[in-house]
């Protein structure tokens, strides 16, 4: 139907509603009628076709697919893009804990506090890999919900007390959902989930649970986009043009033998003669024919390289993971490139990181709030654990640090501007305490030694001045 006998019929149906009042059954259906044609005229006036198109920059358009969909990829499970979704997700939560974490002092007098949020690190494996599975569920989800619960020390023994012990909660098993205050989005009240096989949910107060966002708006808290669900749609479009441009190379990789004839019958008989062949490069053959290799036009496929390359782009500038990174080390063009790339997944990450370490603080905070609670509540308040008193750190290794460490604190602690403790704490993975005091233990030993060979010399003089010697 064209354009102007759409409007025309648009026209006549008005005429008929007014003109023709008895007919309302027919006047209502086609009146009907012309509203489906005015939202087609409206929606899609080029091809006047019913509904809109099927193409979507995005396919995954909700929370709950996305986060499916990445699971899956992740598993290996999925359809397309599961060698590209494992692999930036794992270089992400490498790239984000880093080092791993680290415990410090906000003041001298925190030894205690030191003491026992590495003991709680230890207990919780999050000084090994436990940190990086949490970083890897945080990407996956784009979000992370930890219970806080107090338990029996797994060390076992007399001396041994009673610890927190973290766990994590998956929103894809528990579907759980967080309960704001109403006057403060980022104030979380109550984390609820129902059991499957359950009629009862079940719920963890503030004090019990850590809930962290690394994506999303702040007015939402139940979701929360990661990284990866941006650009799935670009992830599985570079999967399958990789399989696309493997089907076309399967394709030119045979060339296909043809033989030129007069008529009919020589194809016949040239067919039957070839039929059970298997031809080989240098075999001798003679006939009256025209044989040669049937060779295809290759210059469409140039498309399908751009589309690999522009979709791998487009997936490394939306998650920092440098393009090398993804199977495409020709991108990289010299070594200055190279160090770029990685200062972008800092910059990339650091957002993340930055958020990882209020998780942790808030983490220690309540557990130690928990244990105070539960084996120090005998305690004055003075011997109790102050979480005040310490923070958290994710060291970062980048080109730039060292070369600070070296043209600005090194010379400046040598100098003496600044204490050895200064420039040992910008060290990363250094522990300063220990190292102070194999600095301390080794000046000491030296003393003694010192100490031992001026007695040994005045005793040497002794004996020479008692028995007359020199």
């Amino acid at each position: 139907m064209g354009i102007i006998s759409t409007f025309k019929n648009m026209t006549n149906v008005q005429f008929m509603k007014y003109k023709v009042a008895s007919q309302k059954g027919r006047v209502t259906k086609l009146e009907n009628q012309v509203t489906k044609l005015q939202s087609l005229i409206r929606d899609d006036i080029l091809s006047i076709t019913e509904g809109s198109t099927s193409y979507r920059g995005n396919k995954y358009n909700t929370y709950g697919s996305a986060i499916s969909e990445i699971d899956s990829k992740y598993r290996g499970v999925a359809d397309w893009g599961v060698l590209q979704t494992g692999n930036i997700i794992d270089l992400r939560a490498a790239f984000i804990i880093g080092e791993g974490i680290t415990i410090v002092k906000k003041v001298p007098d925190a030894n205690k506090e030191q003491e026992w949020a590495e003991q709680f690190l230890e207990y919780n494996d999050l000084d090994e890999e436990v940190a990086q599975e949490f970083a890897k569920e945080a990407e996956i989800e784009g979000k992370i919900a930890l219970k806080l619960a107090l338990e029996a020390n797994k060390a076992g023994g007399e001396k041994e007390k009673d610890m927190v012990s973290v766990r994590f909660i998956s929103w894809l098993d528990k579907k759980y959902k967080v309960e704001t205050n109403p006057q403060d989005y980022l104030d979380y009240q109550r984390l609820i989930w129902r059991p499957k096989n359950k009629d009862k949910d079940e719920a963890l107060e503030a004090k019990e649970f850590v809930y962290k966002k690394f994506g999303g708006r702040i007015h939402n808290p139940n979701e929360a986009a990661p990284k990866m669900m941006k650009c799935l749609t670009q992830v599985e479009n570079l999967d399958m043009a990789l399989r696309d441009w493997r089907e076309i190379n399967h394709i030119f990789g045979g060339p296909i033998l043809y033989v030129e004839c007069e008529d009919a019958k020589e194809v016949e008989k040239t067919l039957a003669a070839l039929g059970d062949k298997n031809f080989k490069i240098k075999r001798v053959t003679a006939g009256t024919g025209k044989m040669y290799f049937v060779t295809l036009d290759i210059k469409g496929v140039e498309s399908i390289e751009k589309e690999i390359t522009s979709n791998a782009k487009l997936v490394s500038g939306n998650t920092g993971i440098p393009i090398h990174f993804l199977g495409f080390p020709e991108f990289m063009s010299n070594r200055a490139t190279a160090e770029n790339l990685m200062e972008m997944v800092i910059a990339s990450t650091s957002k993340e990181r930055t958020t990882w370490i209020g998780a942790y603080e808030e983490t220690i905070t309540k557990a130690m709030i928990m244990y105070n609670g539960k084996v120090n509540d005998q305690m004055s308040k003075e011997r109790r654990l102050d979480p005040t008193k310490i923070g958290v750190e994710i060291p970062i290794i980048t080109k730039e640090h060292y070369v600070h460490l070296e043209k600005i604190y090194l010379p400046a602690c040598v100098a003496g501007k600044i204490s050895d403790e200064a420039f040992l704490e910008r060290i990363p993975g250094m522990d300063v305490e220990a190292e102070l005091k194999r600095k301390q233990d080794k000046e000491n030993g030296e003393l003694e030694q010192i100490k031992h060979e001026n007695e040994d010399m005045k005793a040497d003089l002794n004996d020479k001045e008692i028995f007359g010697g020199k």
